[in-house]
């Protein structure tokens, strides 16, 4: 900065010492001529402030020329701007190095982090995956539960007027362990009065159409073990007279447990 400043004195300096020099020379050769001192100094002075204000008018000529030159010509300041904006372009690049290098550092932190949070997913997708196992399980269990009700209803509908209480309380408790394909003991014995085998034969398949798709073969050995009047035939022939004369009889053939509650 300061010799830039050394360099406009420099220049402004060998300006004026010019001016001088020509104000020296007019007063000189006004003097040759036969003039007097006082005029000749007029001369001198008129001579430099002239000359110093000639050269101001041609620097500000030159200066307006240079900016009417840069409005015509723009090339040069263009590259000049171009050249400028290079600089920050650079800057970026660095900045973007910079921001690169740091996503690098930090990734394995990342990773560490996205792979807890995987594993607190997994465990709140685990959990939930239990939590839906245990709502169906209950879900089903009410529904067997709600499905054995409505035939105990259809026993006690059907049965009452034709056994006792402690044979109807055993049935139920065969037809229990139909549903869920359990054993059926074989000291179960259920005495009816005013029931025919065919009646019997109709409960049978009512029963095991309603908790299908249990085989036929296993109604048949219900029937066999719990009811005494059929403790002699064999379990071909209660199997192939399940639904014989469906709508004779006090029991008959009902094709939907659900509806008969209705009726």
């Amino acid at each position: 900065m300061h010799l830039k400043y050394f360099e406009y004195i420099v220049i402004y300096l060998s300006v004026l010492l010019v001016c001088v020099i020509g104000g020296a020379l007019a007063r000189i050769s006004f003097l040759g001529k036969g003039g007097d001192e006082y005029t000749a100094n007029i001369v001198f002075w008129s001579i430099t402030a002239l000359s110093i204000l000639f050269y101001a008018l041609i620097i500000l000529f030159l200066d307006g020329i240079i900016v009417l030159f840069r409005k015509i010509f723009p090339k040069k300041g263009s590259s000049e701007n171009s050249t400028v904006d290079f600089i920050p372009s650079e800057k970026s690049e660095n900045v973007g190095e910079k921001q690169k290098q740091i996503i690098d550092e930090n990734a394995p932190i990342y990773l560490v982090e996205n792979s807890e949070e995987n594993s607190v997913n997994q465990t709140t997708e685990s959990v939930n995956l239990e939590s839906i196992r245990k709502t169906q399980l209950q879900q089903k269990q009410q529904n067997e539960s709600v499905k054995l009700q409505i035939a105990l209803d259809y026993i006690r509908n059907q049965f009452a007027l034709y056994v006792t209480d402690e044979d109807f309380v055993a049935l139920c408790n065969a037809v229990s362990l139909y549903s869920k394909k359990e054993e059926i003991p074989n000291d179960i014995s259920v005495h009816t009065k005013g029931l025919t085998n065919l009646d019997l034969y109709h409960f049978g398949w009512n029963i095991w159409n309603y908790f299908r798709p249990i085989k036929q073969e296993e109604i048949s050995k219900l029937l066999k073990i719990v009811f005494v009047s059929l403790d002699d035939i064999d379990l071909d022939s209660i199997k192939s007279h399940l639904k014989d004369e469906p709508q004779k009889g006090n029991i008959k053939i009902q094709e939907d447990l659900t509806d008969y509650q209705k009726i």
